[in-house]
């Protein structure tokens, strides 16, 4: 039996037809959504990759951050002079349990050539004793690897710090290190 929406023509399986209709729509359809996911996965990576570069990589070239580290050095060396502060004889028991480190150094500080005899002045009379305290306390929490360091950074800078707070003021640009020797018994 026919009605007015269906049509019965023979051979033709209008549920079939339907079907496979359907099937061909939907499998569109999923081919378009995958299609959308990945490109939106791709966008994803590609903005990852994008944005690691950008916070990774250095501000400036290699070269132009060497030339800018030598001009700074450079002013240091003009607009610096160095004042002695003392020689220190410490000993460090906590660096290498079981064992004494025996630390001795001559320390000198890199102050603005302008400041320079008011620095003196502060460190060699009027603040001796808090001065060597401070850097003495510096020596002695120091770790091992502090210690062994070929630079020196952290202890340095652990002294500057240290002094600067002493004086209560931002006198020491860099601390120099020199004759350093250590031993252990």
């Amino acid at each position: 039996m026919a009605t007015d929406t269906e049509t019965e023509d023979p051979g033709v399986d209008s549920e079939t037809d339907a079907s496979a209709a359907e099937t061909d729509a939907s499998r569109a359809h999923s081919k378009a959504k995958l299609m959308k996911v990945g490109g939106l996965l791709l966008f994803v990576i590609a903005l990852q990759i994008g944005i690691s570069y950008w916070l990774l990589s250095p501000d400036q070239p290699e070269e132009v951050a060497e030339e800018s580290i030598s001009k700074e050095s450079e002013s240091l060396l003009v607009n610096t002079a160095e004042v002695s502060i003392d020689n220190f004889s410490v000993t460090n028991n906590i660096a290498e349990p079981g064992a004494t480190i025996h630390v001795t150094f001559n320390l000198v500080a890199l102050v603005e050539q302008g400041a320079a005899a008011d620095f003196e002045a502060m460190v060699k009379e009027n603040n001796k004793a808090r001065v060597k305290q401070a850097v003495i306390e510096v020596v002695r929490k120091s770790s091992l690897s502090d210690l062994n360091d070929p630079q020196l950074s952290t202890m340095k800078r652990m002294m500057k710090e240290a002094i600067n707070k002493v004086l209560k003021k931002s006198y020491v640009i860099e601390t120099v290190i020199s004759e350093y020797r250590t031993m252990t018994q």
